[in-house]
Formats: C-alpha cells, sequence, structure tokens
C-alpha cells in the first residue's frame, strides 16, 4: 500500500513538474515580449482568480479526497460527483457575474485602470476552470492517479498552444488574454466529456449538502484565509505600488512552485491513505514517512536556490527584474516548513475548524504585521512577514495536534532523519559556496552544482539521511513508468 501511494505520488509529480515546466516557460516568455507594467496586470488576474476561486469552491474539491474512498458503490460516487459538478457550475457562474460586476472596483483598488477591460475578458475563466478543477479531485479520490496525470498533461499543451502562441504572434496583452480563455475553454470540454456519465439533475438535497458543507465549508473557508495569508503581500504591494513593481515584487516573492507541486500530489495520495486509518499510530507512520521523503527534496533545492539566486532569476527573467532577488531568497525560507503539512492530520480527522481557525489568526497577525513592515521596510517587509507568519502557523499546528488531540510529534516528525538530511545539505553548500566565493564563471557555477549534488548524494546516503529503500523505491517507479510508456506507445 505504502508503495502504491508513493508510484501515484510519483506519477502526480512528474505530471505537474510538466505543468510547472511549461506555465515557467509562458511566465519567462512574457516577460520578454511585453513590459513589466503589462506582466504585473497579467499577474494580478491570476492573483484574483486564485485567491477568491478558493473562497467561491469552498473546500468542495478537498472533500472529494475524504468522501469518495468511503462511498461503497459506483452508484453512489456517480451521483455524489454530479451533485458536486452542479454545485460547482452555479458557483462559477456568481463568481463571473462578481468579476464583472466589481472590475471597475478592482482596477481602482490596485492602482490598474487596464484591469477594468481585461477582466471584462477574463470573467468567462471561472465558469470553465471550476469544472475542470474537479476532474483530478475525482479521479485521485478513485485512486486513478493515471488519469489525472492525462488531463494535466493536456492541459499543459493547450495552455503552451494557444497562450504561448498568441504571445509569440501578437504581443498583445489582450489578445493573451483571450488565448488563456481559448485554452481553459478546451480543458473545460475535456473534463465535461471524461466527466459525463457523473452527470446528476439539478435537485435540492438537503441531508447531502449538509453533510458535504459540514465538512467542506469550514475547509473551504480556511483555505481561503489560508490563500490571503499567502498572497497578503501581493495584494498589499498591489494597493501601495503600481503594476511595474508589483511584477517584479511577484517573480521574487513567491514559493518554488515545484515545491508545492510535490507536496500538493504528496497530500492528495497522503490524505486517502490517512483517512481509511483509525489508530493513530498508523496515521503517523504514514505522516511520518512523507515528512522525511519530502525533506531529502525540499532541504537541498532550498539550499541550492538561496546560493544561485541571482543567476536564477537573471537568467529567467533577465536583468529588467534583477530587483526581484531579495524577495526570492527571503521566500526561500519558507520552505523548509513545507516538509510536513499539518492540516492534512486534520483533515483526516475531520477536524477542519481547526485549519480555519489557525489560518484566521495567522490571516489576521499576517495584515497586521504586513501594514507595519511595508510601512517601514517598503516592498521587502511584506515578504518578511509572509515568512514570519508561516512559521507561526506551523508551531501553532504543532501544538494543537500534541496537546489537544495527542498525538505524539516524535512519531509524527522524524527529528533525527531531518537533522541528517539538513547536515548532507550543509555539507554539500559549504563545498558550493567556497567554489562560488573565488570565482563565478559559468564553467565553475556548473562544477559547483555538480558537487553540490554528489556530496550531497553520499553523505546523505552515508549518514543513513538517504536509505538504500529510498534508492529501490525511486528505480521501481521508474522501470514502472518506463514500462508503461513504452506498453502505451506498443499499443
Amino acid at each position: 500500500m505504502m508503495k502504491d501511494r508513493t508510484q501515484q505520488a510519483g506519477i502526480i509529480t512528474i505530471a505537474e513538474f510538466t505543468r510547472f515546466g511549461i506555465k515557467s516557460v509562458i511566465g519567462i516568455v512574457l516577460a520578454r515580449l511585453i513590459t513589466p507594467a503589462e506582466l504585473g496586470s497579467y499577474r494580478q488576474l491570476f492573483l484574483i482568480y486564485t485567491t477568491f476561486s478558493t473562497l467561491m469552491m469552498l473546500g468542495i474539491p478537498q472533500s472529494l479526497l475524504y468522501f469518495l474512498p468511503k462511498l461503497a458503490s459506483d452508484e453512489e460516487r456517480r451521483q455524489h460527483v454530479g451533485k458536486i459538478m452542479n454545485l460547482s457550475l452555479v458557483l462559477s457562474i456568481v463568481f463571473a457575474l462578481g468579476l464583472l460586476g466589481f472590475r471597475g472596483l478592482i482596477a481602482s483598488k490596485f492602482s490598474n485602470p487596464q484591469l477594468g477591460f481585461l477582466l471584462l475578458v477574463y470573467a468567462i475563466y471561472p465558469v470553465f476552470m471550476f469544472s475542470s478543477s474537479l476532474y483530478s479531485y475525482v479521479m485521485l479520490g478513485q485512486g486513478d492517479a493515471v488519469a489525472s496525470a492525462r488531463f494535466t498533461l493536456f492541459s499543459v499543451a493547450t495552455d503552451a498552444i494557444l497562450i504561448l502562441g498568441t504571445a509569440l504572434w501578437t504581443r498583445d496583452l489582450k489578445l493573451i488574454v483571450t488565448g488563456v480563455i481559448a485554452a481553459a475553454f478546451f480543458q473545460w470540454l475535456y473534463t465535461r466529456v471524461k466527466l459525463q456519465r457523473y452527470r446528476a439533475s439539478f435537485r435540492l438535497d438537503p441531508s447531502f449538502y449538509k453533510k458535504q458543507f459540514a465538512y467542506a465549508l469550514p475547509l473551504g473557508l480556511s483555505s481561503i484565509v489560508g490563500m490571503l495569508s499567502i498572497q497578503l503581500d501581493k495584494f498589499v504591494i498591489s494597493g501601495f505600488f503600481d503594476p511595474a513593481s508589483f511584477a517584479i515584487f511577484s517573480v521574487g516573492a513567491m514559493e518554488l512552485p515545484f515545491i508545492s507541486i510535490l507536496t500538493n500530489s504528496v497530500n492528495s495520495v497522503l490524505l486517502p491513505g490517512i483517512s481509511a486509518q483509525s489508530d493513530k499510530t498508523k496515521m503517523s507512520e504514514v505522516f511520518r514517512a512523507a515528512v522525511r521523503k519530502n525533506a531529502l527534496f525540499i532541504f537541498p533545492v532550498a539550499l541550492i536556490c538561496y546560493l544561485f539566486a541571482p543567476q536564477i532569476i537573471t537568467l529567467l527573467y533577465t536583468d529588467v527584474y534583477r530587483g526581484a532577488i531579495p524577495f526570492f531568497r527571503i521566500y526561500l525560507g519558507i520552505l523548509p516548513l513545507r516538509v510536513a503539512t499539518f492540516g492534512i492530520i486534520f483533515m483526516a480527522i475531520g477536524k477542519t475548524r481547526v485549519i480555519l481557525f489557525n489560518s484566521i489568526f495567522t490571516l489576521i497577525c499576517n495584515l497586521v504585521l504586513n501594514l507595519v513592515l511595508v510601512r517601514h521596510y517598503g516592498m521587502m517587509g511584506a515578504a518578511v512577514a509572509t515568512v514570519i507568519m508561516t512559521a507561526i502557523s506551523v508551531l501553532l499546528y504543532i501544538g494543537l495536534v500534541r496537546w489537544k488531540y495527542g498525538f505524539i510529534i516524535g512519531r509524527l516528525i522524524p527529528s533525527l532523519a531531518l537533522v541528517k538530511t539538513a547536515l548532507a545539505v550543509f555539507l554539500a553548500g559549504l563545498a558550493c559556496w567556497s567554489i562560488l566565493s573565488v570565482t563565478n564563471s559559468a564553467g565553475m557555477q556548473l562544477l559547483a552544482v555538480f558537487i553540490f549534488g554528489s556530496i550531497y548524494l553520499a553523505a546523505a546516503y552515508l549518514i543513513g539521511a538517504l536509505l538504500p529503500y529510498d534508492l529501490r523505491t525511486a528505480l521501481d517507479f521508474v522501470k514502472g513508468l518506463m514500462a508503461k510508456v513504452l506498453g502505451s506507445r506498443a499499443k
């Protein structure tokens, strides 16, 4: 079972890494084709959608991972998914109307008149994407990671062709946004065909929605509060600075997308596994294993990105965005905290209100700290405030898990394994820094990366952070993936 979950997480991670790669290429190309002010407007559109779609969806997609594994028959799952699809359609229409009705106010608050027209085009986006966002959760809730991965690959293909193609052809922001809408339409069409058998009549079912919202509403509210906590600095910057400054800040002040891809992929298969357990010891074992494996990847990535921050930013976005380097480095401080997602424990035991209360407290404190630090330290203050409050949120979760719900922290967090991993990363980073401090030539930079990776892997294996089991699992996964690829080609 553990091996199966690892393979599912690996499949999803590879698919999401592909999405990340294409999205990154789109962002990099846009940074070269349009002005920083236009790039700021483009990013603000997605900031608005990402933040408020989380509110409108009310935790419904994530709830599928909790409910679907518990349903006994295919008919029950079909009815459940059909009702959720109907609900998401209603919510998407409300969101679209809200964007249309408040587009002037949003443009004014963001000090960006161009947003008024762009939102007129962009308003249809939620109608397509709400439905599409359910598909992967439906598949994962039924243990079909491959179907979820296929849709991810289809999505990035449409984005690459329509968004990137439009950008290269026209270099016109309005038409680029139209390309975004076209890509969303084709993704919606894909999911409508695939989920056709799940359709249900529009009929009010009070008992169903009562049960659904009892679980999903606290989760949804906590998700929007959590999202606001993460994105709050960007809203503050949008209110205090112009779109060009926002573009520079947003390029740097972000968590590495591929880290969230890893943790989300792991959590999407971890939640059904933990939810199926009734014993805290078994739940802790599943959680602990995921934390250890996450750290093996996240710790070295955080340090190597810190050391090579100037090269990463200027290579991807040119010297125009060099001002984003300090924000990028500050945000890397969040990464070590992402090895463990404690909220998933409360989701698994049905205590989603705990996530909500933690998120509300963190949001309020984050808002106050952002406003104070931005006034004193400018845009840097917003990034620092977000990192500080992320750490406080994790500490609160740890306290609640231990003192209120009786989990043993030592069984949840593999402290010795994390220390070993951190030590291996430190040794590799010290060697890498020694080379970079002497010379910054391109050849020596490549050598520094190679030495970092070699020392990290060797040290991690020798001191027991990287286990033979990890190597066998990785090898088995690659072999299994190659077999599937070759098998699909043979067909």
